[in-house]
């Protein structure tokens, strides 16, 4: 009798150890995921400060991509602001005037940046430029989906 409570007592155990095991994998997925999408976010600040930091005038891209993904993104517009009169002692950086770009973040991996500018004029108001910076995961090569997405809006009387 002793040695049959045993196996039961054995079997409970080890399937309580077994659901253990199946919390700490999808814990670990989870922080996983979440490691990865944070640096997204902040690679996104990132470019999105580069923005803040420029000229009204010098908010342009050298030329937009017409490959997928970057054309495939509901923030593509056959209209981005690819010219414009930056001022010629207010030069901006690389990354500022770059469509598409890769870049490892903090954590190792790699990831790609995509930036869209657009000319939006609101309801009697002035042109203003939207700019919306989307950051992709990178595995062997291939952008993957979106991890983060940031758009915001740069006025006329933007300086730096």
């Amino acid at each position: 009798m002793g040695l049959v409570e045993l196996l039961m007592a054995m079997t409970v155990l080890s399937i309580a150890i077994a659901a253990q095991l199946s919390v700490f994998a999808s814990s670990y997925t989870s922080l996983h995921r979440a490691s990865i999408k944070g640096t997204a976010v902040t690679l996104s600040d990132k470019q999105m400060e580069i923005y803040r930091t420029v000229a009204y005038s010098c908010i342009y891209l050298t030329s937009a991509s017409g490959a997928a993904p970057y054309s495939s993104d509901s923030a593509y517009s056959a209209s981005q602001v690819t010219a414009s009169d930056c001022s010629p002692n207010a030069t901006p950086p690389t990354s500022a005037t770059s469509a598409t770009q890769t870049v490892t973040g903090p954590d190792h991996r790699t990831y790609r940046v995509d930036s869209y500018i657009v000319t939006v004029t609101p309801t009697g108001g002035r042109s203003v430029k939207q700019v919306t910076v989307v950051v992709r995961y990178v595995k062997n090569g291939v952008a993957g989906g979106v991890l983060a997405r940031q758009a915001s809006t740069f006025d006329q009387a933007s300086t730096s």
